[in-house]
């Protein structure tokens, strides 16, 4: 499936289940990528692009699980600032011409979801723990965790995703402190 394809299910979603959300940032445009570029020093993952080219970001909108909102342009390079200032060496993954090839893409509270630039791989880092490449396979790309999402909203209710080791997370419009809105829980409601 296309980032497209999965963008426009979760957009429908979000229309038909989750109205009281705010609406999702418009696209960037392939200038502002430009940009980026020029300011990171690296070039991100053609699945990172084009979702940035469908939205730039979601805002406070929690699209992948569990709760993490996607970073706009802007964001992107004031997270990869803070990352690099905080990093240890070993979070630094230093590439060629020693630039980090590490690249902040989405957040949830302090942690961020980073995608390798070389691999598309994703994975997380936070200043306690420092970096982790996942091995989950909702991980493999921005377009597999983005696929993931967009099918398990076009499912009937409930929206359940079983979580490695035991668990589970549910997809929700009922919490009842955010009603009408996309929220990540794993506390289902009853």
């Amino acid at each position: 499936m296309t980032v497209e394809e999965s963008w426009a299910k979760i957009e429908r979603w979000i229309a038909q289940q989750a109205p009281e959300e705010d609406p999702l940032p418009g696209p960037c445009t392939r200038e502002d990528l430009q940009r980026l570029y020029e300011r990171l020093g690296v070039r991100l993952p053609e699945d990172v692009e084009r979702s940035l080219l469908r939205h730039d970001g979601s805002g406070l909108t929690e699209i992948l699980p569990p709760g993490y909102t996607l970073l706009g342009i802007e964001e992107i390079l004031r997270n990869r600032s803070i990352w690099l200032e905080y990093a240890t060496p070993d979070d630094a993954n230093l590439g060629l011409e020693d630039k980090p090839f590490l690249v902040p893409i989405a957040e949830l509270s302090v942690t961020k979801l980073m995608v390798d630039t070389r691999t598309g791989r994703l994975g997380s880092w936070d200043i306690e723990e420092g970096y982790f490449l996942s091995t989950d396979p909702l991980r493999a790309s921005l377009s597999v965790a983005l696929a993931f999402v967009g099918n398990l909203l076009a499912s009937p209710p409930p929206w359940i995703m079983p979580l490695p080791g035991g668990g589970e997370l549910e997809v929700t419009d009922v919490d009842p402190d955010f009603p009408g809105t996309l929220v990540w829980t794993d506390d289902p409601i009853d």
